[in-house]
C-alpha cells in the first residue's frame, strides 16, 4: 500500500510541475460541452484558429491527427470553453485540461454585452484569449514527462523501460491473439472491465478522451491504438503492457 502510494504522489507531482509549454498540440472539441450543437455561433472554429494565431498546433476534434498525437493523446491538451452568459451578457472562459481530465490552465472572463449572439460569443472568446496571448507559448518536452505516465505505444521511442509480458512492437495480428475478451459494465465514474468468469479484470475512469482512461488502484492507463485496447502501467519500476480486445 505505502509503495502504491508513493508511487501515485510522484506520478501526480510530475504532472503538476508541468506547463503549458510541455503540451504540443490542442485539441478544441468540435461540440463544446456547453452548446447543444457542433460549433454554435462557430466558436470551436474561432477558438482553433485563435489557438494557432498565438502559436499553438490546434486541431478540431474530427480532424486528422498527427501520427504522435493519433498514439498519445496526453501530447495535447483539450479546450473546454465555460459559459457563464445571463441575460444581459455574454460571458467565456476557457480552460485547459490535460489527459487525465485535470485543469491545467483557466483563462481569463471575457464579457460582452453584444445582442446579437454570434458576433457576442466571439467577442468574449476573443477578450478570454487575452490570458494565452500573455503565455508566449513554446513547445517545450517534458523530459519527465517522457519517463513517467505520458507513455508511447511504440518501444522504440521507450528504450530505457523494461517491458513485460506482450511486447508494444508486435503487429494488430500477434496483438489480437495474445489478448482476450473482456466486457465493460458501466459505472458512475467509468467502467468495471470483467473477464468469461466475471471476476473485475480493471475499474476504470472515464478522462475527456473517450479512447483514453485511468485505470483505477493502478499506476497507469488504458489507451486505445490501432483499434486495440492497451493497458499500460507501472509493477514496481517496470512497465507493464497488455493488450486487450473490449465490448463496451
Amino acid at each position: 500500500m505505502k509503495k502504491l502510494l508513493v508511487l501515485m504522489f510522484l506520478s501526480v507531482s510530475v504532472f503538476a510541475q508541468k506547463s503549458i509549454n510541455n503540451y504540443k498540440y490542442i485539441v478544441v472539441p468540435k461540440q463544446m460541452e456547453t452548446f447543444d450543437e457542433p460549433n454554435k455561433h462557430e466558436t470551436s472554429s474561432l477558438t482553433k484558429f485563435l489557438f494557432n494565431k498565438n502559436g499553438f498546433n490546434a486541431f478540431l476534434s474530427d480532424d486528422n491527427f498527427p501520427e504522435d498525437l493519433a498514439q498519445n493523446k496526453c501530447l495535447a491538451l483539450t479546450a473546454v470553453l465555460k459559459d457563464d452568459s445571463g441575460m444581459f451578457s455574454t460571458k467565456t472562459t476557457l480552460l485547459l485540461k490535460d489527459c487525465y481530465n485535470e485543469v491545467v490552465f483557466t483563462g481569463e472572463e471575457g464579457k460582452s454585452k453584444i445582442k446579437d449572439f454570434k458576433r457576442a460569443y466571439h467577442d468574449a472568446v476573443r477578450k478570454t484569449f487575452s490570458s494565452i496571448k500573455r503565455l508566449n507559448y513554446h513547445y517545450k518536452p517534458n523530459t519527465e514527462q517522457k519517463k513517467s505516465m505520458n507513455l508511447n505505444v511504440s518501444v522504440n521511442r521507450s528504450k530505457n523501460l523494461e517491458l513485460v509480458s506482450e511486447k508494444a512492437t508486435k503487429s494488430k495480428k500477434e496483438e489480437s491473439s495474445a489478448s482476450f475478451d473482456l466486457t465493460a459494465s458501466s459505472t458512475v465514474t467509468g467502467y468495471q472491465l470483467r473477464d468469461e468468469n466475471s471476476d473485475i479484470v480493471f475499474e476504470l475512469l472515464r478522462t475527456s478522451n473517450p479512447e483514453l482512461f485511468i485505470l483505477k488502484d493502478k499506476n497507469g492507463v488504458l489507451i486505445k491504438n490501432n483499434g486495440v485496447w492497451m493497458a499500460q502501467y507501472y509493477e514496481g519500476d517496470k512497465i507493464v503492457m497488455k493488450p486487450f480486445k473490449v465490448k463496451f
